[in-house]
């Protein structure tokens, strides 16, 4: 789910750029900086300048420039364009039976953290599309020490004391988005010379919460039985402004404008009671299936228009603007966002329910998620296309 921020009446769309910040403790964050080697193959995180994996299976990086299977978007596990420059990181954060072992991300911090103090730490994850399975669990470890095991085995940790040095997604909920980036950040309280950060998963498989995905539409290649995740984008810096480390919302990058439209009321003077039920159009602000107050009075009319008329029936039919529509294609399994032009009718059914009209006389009708009634592109124009229609069925 992905949910959105909304910013008044003149918040204007954008999308945040991500760039190095002097403050950030993380040397290369977003594994641009070349290390050893060259990529060439899976299993090269070490390439990535001051980045490695902890055990003896390395994790994975995928570059823009490269080519598969470790190429960027497409690759052997999806599709994901970096968030930030041509390249970002893959672990495997879980395998359905344990059969096959965890990869983890390891770097150091420019300096040690002190202590006391409270830090942010974050980074960005999207769940490629070819994974089976999304689980919880997903953390950063602060360590005084780097972790090092030199098999091919999962890290798993057993004492209270270090799963206080992990932070987690608040929530610890189970990360299943296979598009776009999606933030993950925790405030961490330093217990004083931590420089070592390292990201995967900690907890036991019995620990770990998982979903079992289906394969997505019109995807080739054949779904892996685990849960693989890309990493871009890795923070650790002083908190200063609370706000700067809060990831409750994942679209947080992401501000839509928030507009409804306004309409006069339609009062019975001057109209017939066709005509009034024409009229009585209902506007939503964006990504919105909430009946805004300025709506109530044409709904409260139009109830006791249906309650004076048994024989009248009605026909609903909710649209959208095209921010919604794109915000759909990118987010395609943010249920929250999924069909709005049939929640929003189904909302205006159920507001007319609730006023005594019987739901057998009102239908809901086959959605036209793209339809237009303003063609232009100001915040006026697409306040108006977000709406539900209604009319009357003889």
């Amino acid at each position: 789910m992905k949910k959105f921020v909304f910013f008044g009446l003149l918040g204007m769309f954008a999308i945040n750029t991500v760039a190095q910040d002097d403050d950030n403790l993380v040397t290369n964050p977003s594994f641009e900086s070349t290390g050893k080697g060259k990529l060439k193959k899976l299993k090269q995180i070490t390439v990535a300048e001051n980045w490695e994996s902890p055990t003896g299976l390395n994790a994975d990086l995928f570059d823009k420039t490269r080519a598969q299977p470790c190429s960027a978007p497409n690759n052997s596990f999806g599709k994901e364009f970096p968030m930030d420059g041509n390249r970002y990181a893959g672990i495997v954060a879980y395998s359905y039976n344990n059969k096959e072992p965890r990869t983890y991300i390891q770097t150091q911090l420019l300096g040690s953290l002190t202590k006391d103090v409270e830090y942010c730490v974050k980074y960005y994850v999207s769940l490629s599309d070819l994974s089976k399975y999304a689980v919880n669990n997903l953390g950063a470890y602060l360590g005084k020490n780097p972790l090092e095991e030199e098999s091919k085995t999962d890290i798993i940790f057993e004492k209270e004391k270090e799963f206080n040095q992990v932070v987690l997604i608040p929530g610890n909920k189970v990360i299943n988005a296979r598009y776009n980036w999606e933030p993950v950040c925790g405030v961490y309280k330093a217990s004083g010379k931590e420089k070592f950060l390292v990201i995967g998963n900690f907890h036991n498989n019995k620990d770990t919460k998982f979903e079992k995905l289906k394969k997505l539409k019109n995807f080739q290649g054949t779904q892996i039985p685990k849960a693989y995740y890309y990493i871009d984008q890795v923070e650790v810096f002083i908190i200063e402004d609370m706000a700067d480390c809060d990831c409750s919302n994942k679209m947080k990058a992401k501000i839509l404008e928030s507009m409804v439209y306004h309409k006069d009321f339609v009062s019975e003077d001057g109209y017939t009671v066709e005509e009034q039920i024409k009229l009585t159009t209902v506007y939503f602000d964006i990504l919105s299936v909430k009946i805004e107050r300025l709506m109530v009075k044409d709904l409260d009319n139009l109830g006791t228009i249906m309650n004076g008329d048994p024989e009248f029936k009605l026909e609903l039919t909710g649209r959208t603007d095209q921010e919604e529509l794109d915000a759909q294609k990118a987010d395609p399994e943010n249920k929250d966002i999924k069909e709005l032009g049939k929640k929003r009718a189904e909302k205006v059914k159920a507001y007319l329910v609730g006023k005594g009209v019987d739901e057998s006389r009102i239908i809901i009708k086959s959605v036209d998620e793209g339809a237009s009634n303003s063609k232009g592109v100001t915040k006026l124009d697409k306040a108006k296309n977000r709406r539900v229609e209604v009319e009357l069925v003889k």
